[in-house]
């Protein structure tokens, strides 16, 4: 990701994050609406799009992840599964791990999807399941 897209300030409110993936106002931001048309279809050339999705607040997260827990509901294939555990190791858990960690509900919802994902019995999913726990086992400690 462009380190021209994130965005330190340190003045935030408790219910901000410091850490922005995009501003709402940038060029190029995806709207939640589309966000959940791309999981509903399960469109696996663009789920990587999600990213693009404002983070501004903690109920922007929560609710990223509530739509991503939503499609792995829906009978998705492993193509999709795979993408959806992507996303969640190249950008949800690097930028967002250490908030999840201090919000208990955020690391049980996160921890399902997880399990979930961990339910398809690929791979390659396997091995991304595996990194991401340790990567939040690491900013536990």
């Amino acid at each position: 990701m462009d380190q021209n897209v994130l965005q330190m300030d340190q003045d935030r409110s408790e219910n901000e994050f410091a850490v922005l993936n995009i501003s709402s106002k940038e060029i190029g931001a995806l709207s939640k609406g589309a966000a959940e048309q791309i999981l509903q279809t399960g469109d696996t050339d663009r789920i990587h799009q999600l990213m693009y999705v404002p983070i501004e607040k903690k109920e922007d997260l929560n609710w990223l992840i509530q739509c991503v827990g939503e499609a792995l509901k829906n009978e998705v294939g492993d193509d999709v599964a795979l993408e959806v555990a992507d996303l969640l190791y190249f950008f949800v858990i690097p930028y967002y791990g250490k908030y999840m960690l201090k919000d208990r509900h955020l690391y049980e919802y996160i921890d399902h999807l997880l399990v979930r994902l961990a339910s398809r019995a690929h791979s390659d999913i396997d091995t991304l399941i595996d990194i991401i726990r340790e990567d939040l086992n690491e900013n536990i400690q």
